[in-house]
């Protein structure tokens, strides 16, 4: 069958990658997969250098005037707003349209969610909370199936197959990635940073995504900075979890995090706070430890239970792994979509081209 993915995404963030690495996976599959996204995108370059057939996605696309290629299968990895006029007229053609809801809405979005109800075949929350906050906002549970988020694992499983011996090693390292700067999240990482040497001084601690200098600053006030590295956005992240024994989320806000899930396939032990998106994949003293949002004490509390207990920390990363290992890899998800489309395809008439 021929897949169309739609995603209007400049930076290569979680639908980017997403699309991507299914649409990778589909071709070796047999299938043709062509990516439309815009042509400054990081996703356009990416989707060359994978021999993926690639299309601009202009002003002309998103208002669905243009002549779009002919597709078996719609799946669009992009923000609802943009592009109802494009949906309505592949749903007007008869092909299926999958619409993927990746991460929260608004209240205020509700509306246009339900508009796109009208023509999408189905929509796609990427995880339970998302799909009990669209259910909550009225969208009909019939149209609604869970397709979590993928992970190419092979590149991570090298960090994880050296865990083992790194947990017998001292100091420990703990460590945070964030794409967008959120100051109180990362303030929060400094505190628990602090409160944590203060018992343990030898821990090191580590912080990945943009530079942002007005943080640099607080770690040199608050006299950790000599024991915290703070690196700029990295390509080369599977090497850095490496070096990590645990890893926090500090999110104050629910949001679904590519991070967490590439640390827990890396065999890092993972602390989150129990908030929507995050908690969705992590089951708390089963496959990591789950926090009161914002609560300094209970996150220093975590991490120093852990870095007490390396067998623990083993437990909770060979869990973890198992768990995107079965419900996110490229294969597993790879199998799902592909039996969404054919359901697509036969449920609007068509016929498997």
């Amino acid at each position: 069958m021929k897949i169309l993915k739609i995603v209007n995404e400049k930076d290569f963030g979680i639908r980017s990658y997403n699309a991507l690495n299914l649409a990778v996976s589909l071709k070796k599959a047999g299938h043709e997969a062509v990516i439309m996204c815009p042509e400054d995108s990081a996703l356009y370059a990416d989707a060359e250098k994978y021999k993926i057939e690639r299309l601009n996605l202009g002003l002309l696309e998103k208002m669905g005037l243009a002549k779009f290629p002919r597709a078996d299968v719609v799946d669009v990895y992009s923000h609802f707003q943009t592009l109802p006029l494009m949906i309505k007229k592949f749903s007007d053609d008869k092909i299926p349209v999958f619409y993927r809801q990746m991460d929260f809405f608004r209240e205020n979005d509700v509306k246009k969610i339900r508009e796109l109800e009208k023509y999408a075949f189905r929509i796609l929350p990427s995880c339970q909370s998302i799909f009990d906050e669209l259910v909550f906002s009225g969208v009909n549970i019939a149209r609604l199936f869970i397709a979590p988020p993928v992970l190419n694992i092979t590149r991570w499983e090298s960090a994880k197959l050296i865990k083992p011996a790194m947990f017998l090693k001292r100091p420990f390292k703990v460590g945070m990635a964030y794409r967008v700067i959120n100051n109180a999240e990362l303030e929060l990482f400094l505190k628990i940073a602090k409160a944590v040497m203060d018992v343990i001084p030898d821990t090191n601690f580590v912080l990945v995504g943009p530079k942002y200098e007005k943080i640099r600053e607080r770690a040199r006030e608050m006299g950790i900075s000599h024991k915290i590295d703070m690196l700029d956005w990295r390509t080369d992240m599977p090497e850095v979890m490496a070096m990590i024994h645990i890893f926090l989320k500090t999110n104050l806000e629910p949001g679904v995090s590519r991070s967490l899930m590439e640390a827990m396939t890396s065999g890092v032990a993972c602390v989150i706070p129990r908030v929507k998106g995050l908690e969705d994949f992590i089951e708390h003293d089963r496959s990591g430890l789950v926090v009161e949002p914002g609560s300094v004490d209970e996150f220093a509390d975590a991490v120093l239970t852990l870095i007490r207990n390396a067998p623990m920390c083993q437990a909770l990363y060979a869990v973890s792994y198992n768990y995107v290992n079965d419900n996110m890899s490229l294969k597993v998800v790879t199998n799902l979509v592909s039996f969404l489309y054919e359901e697509g395809i036969i449920g609007m008439g068509g016929n498997q081209k």
